[in-house]
């Protein structure tokens, strides 16, 4: 819903897409922070993912406040700084909590998609950490259409959220 929203209000205004963008990826980052304990994770799991998507939002939430200020000091820290110290390791938590979330808690068909979505993600997120960092550029400003990888997981959990889960015999 975030390119939509990006794209009516670039319409409608003539600009502000980047803040639809960023408002639309921290109310959905609360929302996903929100139901990870919905799946059957242990609770550390769990909790790993909570609060990496509680910290995307905070991140996206102060990108934002930054274009609306318009101070070039404040924005360089939240486009460049942040993004790449603050985002890149919340990335590899996310990741984690995903591949955490797939071995313990996915079955069935779904976890198929679980694998595929995961291994793209992985590889991803080791050529982004490893292999562009080695070499001294930062990976957020060079590997825009890399970053649109790592919505595939969340593609597979709308799918293993809809699965039913099978109720305990007491």
């Amino acid at each position: 819903m975030a390119l939509p929203i990006a794209v009516l209000t670039q319409v409608l205004f003539g600009s502000g897409s980047g803040l639809a963008i960023h408002f639309a990826l921290a109310v959905g980052c609360l929302l996903v922070s929100f139901s990870a304990f919905d799946f059957e994770t242990p609770r550390w799991i769990a909790w790993i993912g909570c609060v990496s998507m509680i910290a995307f939002a905070a991140i996206f939430v102060v990108q934002n406040a930054s274009a609306l200020i318009g101070n070039e000091s404040f924005s360089y820290f939240t486009d460049q700084k942040l993004a790449l110290w603050g985002e890149k390791p919340l990335l590899s938590l996310l990741t984690f909590w995903l591949v955490g979330m797939l071995l313990t808690a996915s079955r069935g068909k779904t976890r198929i998609l679980g694998f595929v979505a995961m291994a793209i993600v992985v590889c991803v997120d080791a050529y982004v950490n490893f292999g562009l960092l080695y070499l001294g550029t930062n990976p957020f400003l060079e590997t825009s259409v890399l970053r649109l990888l790592y919505l595939l997981p969340f593609v597979w959990l709308i799918f293993e959220s809809r699965k039913r889960r099978p109720k305990e015999v007491s």
